[in-house]
């Protein structure tokens, strides 16, 4: 059984940053940037040298966690509802995003709500969905009012966010939320915050935001999240330590990536766990570790740092599944964006894998512990269960679609039942990257 050789740690290291993905299921083949590019069979796993990465669910005997996956729960009924909400997103991102709020999923009625400042332009809406994915189900669709375009909102958000140190209203968090009703600012005193907004000259505010309202409200408390000594190929759900560190672990594995230009593997983290040029090693066990590489890109927007894998081996797009003492792996076959009410799975080393996390802000901004800015998505562990803990940073977010998963970021922060996450289709983006095969 792999255990860690001294207590989990919280990140000490200086920066932040974050992360990720899509979904493949049995009439999608989505790729790592969001594009489609057929349709097929759900993938089952790939197969690896034996004992190594072996097919989805196969024993790795150079590894140990539970067996137990803790995978399950409302959102695996929810392949439908993703399609339409990922084909949604994808025409409010481009060619309609002059009249789109935001998605909200409810796998209770089965339905996805869309949000458009015009409603009337339902039929276009849907009809440019239809053009990125032909298989949508528009039935599941209900359209409602928006009251601010998305671009509106992030427009009143970066401003926001800019002005936020001559304000001085202690805001910890901006959420957008799907129907562009106002952003939700979370703040340390909401009285204070309340009296410093008011404060701001008319003039000041119009232009700062627009028409778009602000509600404030408390913070939510929390910290950002900091498995044992894996062998290559290098995938997700693993432990991390830095040069420094004599025993045990801090953080974990997020994404495996490989650069489009050139197939170069990298291997995503949160940027709040390394700093820049340290060398990145497995946790020690057996009075040793393994040496994965060297951080060499910072995207502190999205608490993500690029770990580069060349010296040692290739990444791939696997991850370990279920608690710590598991010996099992599974494949990841896709990447997509969160939407509000999807449900996800995070997996951290510490936690191992914690699932029933339904997305409650699909938009959020906040300041890490260490004063470093991120933006991403914020979950709530359905049964009040503890989401995240130390040493969990980095670790992959995913979806469950029947046997599939799907990277959707890595774990940033968190604090009880609630847990913070960034983007990794925003990451691939930001460097050019994809999923490793």
């Amino acid at each position: 059984m792999c255990r860690t050789t001294g207590p989990p740690r919280d990140f000490p290291h200086g920066h932040a940053s974050p992360c990720f993905t899509i979904n493949r299921g049995v009439r999608e083949h989505i790729s790592e940037d969001g594009n489609r590019v057929g349709y097929g069979r759900a993938c089952a796993g790939r197969r690896g040298a034996p004992g190594i990465l072996g097919s989805a669910g196969t024993p790795r005997t150079d590894r140990s966690r539970d067996r137990r996956d803790g995978a399950g729960g409302p959102g695996e009924a929810a392949g439908p509802l993703r399609e339409l909400a990922h084909a949604a997103d994808s025409a409010g991102r481009s060619g309609e995003a002059g009249i789109f709020s935001g998605i909200e999923l409810d796998a209770n009625t089965q339905t996805v709500t869309i949000y458009l400042t015009d409603p009337g332009q339902e039929r276009k809406f849907l009809a440019a969905a239809k053009k990125v994915d032909p298989e949508i189900d528009t039935g599941l669709a209900r359209i409602r009012q928006g009251k601010n375009t998305r671009q509106a909102m992030h427009t009143a958000r970066d401003r926001l966010l800019q002005a936020r140190g001559q304000l001085d209203a202690g805001i910890e968090s901006v959420t957008v939320p799907p129907d562009g009703s106002a952003l939700h600012l979370g703040v340390k005193d909401v009285a204070s915050a309340r009296r410093k907004l008011a404060a701001q000259p008319n003039a000041t505010r119009a232009t700062m935001f627009g028409a778009v309202e602000m509600v404030v409200e408390p913070a939510v408390g929390g910290s950002d999240m900091s498995r044992l000594r894996d062998t290559p190929a290098w995938i997700a759900g693993a432990a991390l330590t830095n040069t420094s560190q004599t025993s045990g672990y801090s953080c974990t594995s997020g994404v495996p990536t490989r650069r489009k230009s050139d197939n170069r593997s990298y291997l995503i983290t949160a940027a709040h766990c390394f700093s820049d040029g340290n060398s990145v090693y497995t946790g020690w066990q057996g009075g040793g570790r393994n040496y994965i590489g060297q951080v060499t890109a910072r995207a502190n927007l999205w608490d993500a740092i690029a770990v580069d894998t060349t010296n040692t081996d290739v990444t791939a797009g696997r991850e370990w599944g279920g608690p710590v003492n598991d010996s099992f792996t599974f494949a990841l076959t896709g990447s997509a964006y969160s939407h509000k009410g999807d449900y996800v799975c995070q997996d951290g080393y510490t936690s191992g894998v914690v699932c029933d996390i339904k997305v409650v802000n699909q938009d959020k901004s906040w300041t890490g512990s260490n004063g470093v800015d991120h933006r991403g998505v914020e979950g709530t562990q359905v049964n009040g269960s503890t989401a995240i803990r130390g040493g969990d940073s980095g670790g992959l977010v995913f979806g469950i679609t029947g046997s599939t998963r799907q990277a959707r970021c890595i774990n940033s922060w968190g604090g009880g039942s609630t847990i913070r996450w960034t983007e990794v289709i925003d990451i691939y983006n930001t460097w050019g990257l994809q999923l490793a095969p």
